[in-house]
């Protein structure tokens, strides 16, 4: 499959992802592309241990999705066949859940065409896996031994297979998941940082009294006998006054802002 048509049906299975609407749905059925590593057909519902293997696979090679009711040909091209019916989706979720992290996340979308009027599908039914991937719990491991894997197993799909991931791959998704962490601490920096300067402005007066306001407010109270005598400076008081110390921290805590940000 060239770069064009692999860009393009990813781009579908990423709007299904986003929205499963039955338009987006019938897009991928007429585009015709056939599998790749993240969209997978099957004619029916699968043994839940092999349809885990692949739903792990895809979600290791970044999401994607799972369409039941339509049959690959050797040539490629798509024949929508249909279910004969619609599992419970609460039944298939506990028979694989065993086998995934419960970190992954999926669901089960229906799509019935017995009332359709588009000619290809009408009459028939269709259940749709769509896959789910976060880089920062890369990589889902299998949870349970079986007969075909043991538990802490990595899968991934490759091409159109779904195969155990080999040392440079699981290398991948760990580099995949460390720059996620740093993304996310970042980011939790980042509004930390935006708290303090908050708090920062929070303790300075936006407003200023001149000296000889000062000085005649305190004229004034000593004229009604209010102060016994007249205030002496403190030699212990730092020369910069407080708003000054605070101005100065709001610009230094902005350039560290700035430096989270990546804009220095």
């Amino acid at each position: 499959m060239d770069n064009f048509n692999s860009g393009k049906i990813k781009e579908m299975v990423y709007d299904v992802l986003q929205n499963p609407t039955r338009e987006n749905f019938i897009d991928i059925l007429d585009n015709g592309l056939g599998e790749q590593d993240n969209l997978d057909f099957k004619v029916q519902w699968i043994e839940a241990q092999k349809l885990a293997e692949i739903l792990l696979g895809i979600a290791n090679s970044g999401g994607g999705a799972i369409i039941l009711g339509v049959k690959e040909n050797e040539d490629g091209t798509l024949e929508s066949i249909g279910l004969s019916k619609i599992e419970d989706k609460e039944k298939i979720h506990s028979k694989m859940a065993k086998f995934l992290p419960e970190t992954i996340k999926f669901e089960i979308a229906d799509f019935d065409f017995s009332n359709e009027s588009y000619s290809k599908l009408k009459g028939r039914l269709f259940q749709l896996i769509l896959i789910y991937s976060e880089d920062i719990n890369l990589p889902y491991i299998w949870e349970k031994d079986s007969n075909s894997a043991e538990a802490g197993s990595i899968f991934f799909r490759r091409g159109t297979k779904t195969v155990k991931a080999n040392s440079y791959e699981i290398n991948e998704m760990l580099d995949k998941r460390l720059e996620a962490t740093y993304v996310e601490q970042s980011s939790l920096h980042l509004e930390e940082h935006l708290k303090q300067l908050n708090t920062l402005y929070k303790n300075m007066s936006s407003q200023m009294y001149s000296s000889s306001v000062i000085s005649n407010l305190f004229k004034n109270m000593s004229a009604f006998g209010t102060l016994a005598e007249t205030p002496q400076n403190n030699p212990y008081y730092p020369k910069e006054s407080y708003d000054e110390f605070i101005a100065k921290m709001i610009e230094k805590k902005k350039m560290k802002i700035e430096k989270v940000l990546d804009l220095k």
